[in-house]
C-alpha cells in the first residue's frame, strides 16, 4: 500500500492534537501547519516532490519553514535548488491492528498515563524520578497516530520503547482504531518493525539553513 495525501492528512492531525498544534490546512496541492515555535515556523507536507512541492519552496526565503514529502532523500535533493538542506531520512510507517510484545516492566520504573493537548502521553518514570522514556498518541475517526517515541540515553536497552508502545497500542484497541500510523528515525524503524509494523514510504525533510 503506498500512501495517499487523506493518509498522510490523517497522520498529520493526530501529530497536531498529540503537541497541541495548529491543525493542517489543505493549501496548493499540499498540507500545511502553522507550527509557530523557537525550532519550526512552519511545515508544508506534498506527497511527492513535484510541481507543488517545487513552487512552494520558490516562495521560502527564510529558515525554519520545512518541506515534507513521502519520498527519499535523493528525490527532494533532485528537485530543489542546492541551497536547500536535507535532513536524515525518516519512514511513514502502519501499524498492525493489535501488537505483540513483552510488555514487561523493569523494576524500579512505572508508566503512567494522562491526556495531553489533544492526545494522551504515557511516561515511564525510575524511582529517582526522572522521566526515563515517553511517548504520545492521538486517537481520531478510526486512526491512531504515535508520535514522539524517545526513551533517555540512560534507560535504553531495557524494553522501554516497546513497553510504551504497547501501553498506547492498547489505548488504541479500547478505542477501536484500526488504523495506526506513526512517522520513525532510522533507528526507530528497528524497534517498530519488530512490533509487526511496516513501511508505506520513505519520508524526507528540507530546510533552508
Amino acid at each position: 500500500m503506498n500512501p495517499d495525501l487523506a493518509l498522510i492528512e490523517r497522520w498529520l492531525i493526530g501529530r497536531s492534537l498529540a503537541r497541541g498544534l495548529p491543525l493542517p490546512f489543505h493549501q496548493a496541492g499540499g498540507l500545511c501547519v502553522e507550527v509557530g515555535n523557537a525550532v519550526e515556523l512552519r511545515r508544508h507536507v506534498f506527497l511527492d516532490a513535484g510541481l507543488a512541492l517545487q513552487a512552494c519552496a520558490k516562495q521560502i526565503h527564510v529558515p525554519r519553514v520545512y518541506l515534507k514529502a513521502a519520498v527519499d532523500p535523493g528525490t527532494l535533493r533532485s528537485a530543489l535548488p542546492g541551497h536547500w538542506r536535507i535532513e536524515d531520512i525518516g519512514y511513514l510507517m502502519q501499524g498492525p491492528t493489535a501488537m505483540v510484545a513483552n510488555t514487561e516492566l523493569p523494576q524500579d520504573y512505572r508508566i503512567t498515563l494522562e491526556a495531553e493537548h489533544g492526545g494522551y502521553i504515557a511516561r515511564i518514570m525510575h524511582v529517582s524520578d526522572t522521566t526515563a522514556a515517553f511517548g504520545r498518541i492521538a486517537l481520531r475517526v478510526g486512526c491512531a497516530v504515535f508520535d514522539q517515541i524517545v526513551t533517555d540515553e540512560a534507560h535504553r536497552r531495557l524494553g522501554l520503547g516497546t513497553v510504551v508502545m504497547k501501553t498506547l497500542d492498547s489505548m488504541a484497541e479500547r478505542a477501536r482504531k484500526t488504523e495506526r500510523l506513526l512517522v520513525a528515525t532510522k533507528d526507530g524503524r528497528a524497534l517498530y518493525e519488530k512490533l509487526g509494523w511496516r513501511v508505506l514510504s520513505p519520508w524526507s525533510t528540507a530546510v533552508l539553513p
